[in-house]
């Protein structure tokens, strides 16, 4: 089945499916808000050539109500394209990743359902927040997706929200890999995490302290997308029987000492600054506004 005849057959008239294939196409070939995309598909592209729809009718208000059309659909489209890039790829989900993140929002979104303030990854704590959740396979292909609230820390919601998504996958004996960013992965939501029998991979939000290399534990060299060496070694902790990684890189070490290095020249310079005043004709000399400076 093909895309159009998805959207055929959940009533779709045919210059709406049209538009959304010129909506969809061109923002993945253009990423942009819907005001650029319609300039870009009047101006600079022959997108309607290939989809049949009349350029002169290509607005950005066309496009935002298509798109809003288009999340309507969104389960039977989701469900569609898992099939389709199975069949595609000759692939089979055999492993799920669940993958939560926030998104801000620079406004004050006051008829919003979703955005609440929350624990931002970015440490926005004056902007709301909408959670968006993931299904991802190994191969990299998002699956499922899911909007939340932006204050969704809630153990009993989390888990709800990993229970709807892994319904929606392949097969309920799929065992789940929960991958969850370290503001999500309170100890509560770890403990459900755990009861309910699912592996989960995130970064430890406090510092391990005590902790030892085990014996047999074998250092692995990796590289990132930027070609620089990260090392990998398995510690254990006296704090549970998690399996733990340690992570050391020779070019954030550099990068941070050279960080606090830039922070003690600065101190150091404003500290000779206040000496240097409290000996200048005219300089500062009061306590209280030498204080003030030094703070």
């Amino acid at each position: 089945m093909r895309f159009s005849t998805l959207l055929e057959q959940q009533g779709w008239a045919d210059a709406d499916i049209r538009l959304a294939l010129t909506h969809i196409i061109s923002r993945a070939v253009c990423p942009a808000s819907e005001l650029k995309t319609s300039r870009w598909i009047k101006e600079n592209s022959a997108m309607c050539q290939v989809t049949g729809f009349d350029v002169h009718k290509v607005t950005k208000d066309r496009l935002f109500k298509v798109s809003t059309k288009l999340y309507k659909e969104k389960d039977a489209l989701e469900q569609y394209l898992s099939l389709r890039t199975n069949e595609l790829f000759d692939i089979e989900d055999k492993i799920t990743l669940y993958d939560l993140t926030n998104t801000y929002f620079e406004g004050r979104k006051v008829g919003s359902k979703f955005s609440k303030f929350g624990r931002s990854k970015e440490k926005r704590s004056n902007a709301k927040l909408v959670i968006l959740a993931l299904v991802v396979n190994p191969e990299g292909f998002i699956k499922y997706s899911a909007i939340l609230e932006g204050n969704m820390f809630d153990p009993a919601i989390l888990e709800a929200m990993i229970e709807s998504l892994r319904l929606k996958t392949s097969s309920s004996a799929n065992k789940a890999l929960i991958v969850m960013d370290a503001d999500i992965a309170t100890e509560d939501n770890l403990k459900m995490v755990k009861e309910k029998g699912y592996d989960y991979l995130c970064v430890t939000r406090s510092t391990m302290k005590n902790y030892k290399v085990e014996a047999d534990a074998t250092t692995v060299t990796i590289n990132d997308n930027k070609k620089q060496k990260i090392e990998l070694c398995r510690v254990k902790s006296e704090r549970n029987s998690d399996y733990y990684l340690k992570e050391e890189s020779h070019t954030k070490e550099l990068k941070e000492r050279s960080m606090n290095e830039q922070y003690r020249t600065r101190f150091e310079d404003g500290l000779q600054i206040i000496a240097d005043s409290l000996t200048k004709k005219g300089g500062v000399k009061q306590a209280d506004k030498v204080y003030e400076r030094h703070r």
